[in-house]
């Protein structure tokens, strides 16, 4: 598997070589579609007025979100792999979540 930061290159170079919109609010919009579609397909999980749910299918879903992120991230010069370290991994490990399970 890549790491992060090899496959945010790969992402960057194959939206360029296929031409793909590079204007954030665009990124943003197509972004936003796309969550709405993992929506969708969990709802299958519970709603017996569609068709089962697929792995398969939220797979995709949750690809192309993640090619947008990545390409938002890409528009601004953000190193994702850093990012996520540096918020996720650092300054939030100093915080207090009210929602984590307590230690038992």
């Amino acid at each position: 598997m890549a790491e992060l930061n090899t496959l945010q290159e790969r992402i960057n170079q194959t939206r360029k070589q296929r031409g793909f919109v590079t204007d954030p609010l665009k990124i943003q919009i197509l972004l936003t579609e796309e969550v709405g579609e993992i929506s969708a397909e969990l709802k299958r999980l519970w709603s017996k007025n569609y068709e089962a749910f697929s792995k398969e299918r939220i797979a995709n879903e949750i690809a192309d979100t993640f090619v947008l992120l990545t390409a938002l991230a890409n528009e601004f010069e953000i190193d994702l792999e850093s990012a996520v370290e540096a918020k996720f991994f650092q300054a939030d490990s100093k915080r207090k979540w009210a929602t984590a399970k307590a230690d038992s």
